[in-house]
């Protein structure tokens, strides 16, 4: 069995980006891979997945706001 060295996103030549794409999602299907993709939110530079935690910081934020002014 012989075994074949990842190409870390180069294209062979003479494919295009969206065959390898597609050759890559069949390969980790057929190995189990699943893919998932995450929601998130951004408030204030900081990242969260967690809807209720990105309004707790804008709350925060907003109050710290109107304090200043």
């Amino acid at each position: 069995m012989s075994q074949t060295q990842p190409t870390h996103g180069a294209t062979k030549a003479g494919s295009a980006p969206s065959e390898e794409r597609a050759i890559a999602l069949e390969l980790a299907e057929s190995l189990g891979i699943t893919r998932q993709v995450t929601e998130t939110y951004s408030v204030g530079g900081y990242h969260y997945t967690n809807i209720g935690d990105a309004i707790a910081q804008a709350r925060r934020m907003t109050t710290l706001e109107r304090k200043l002014l």
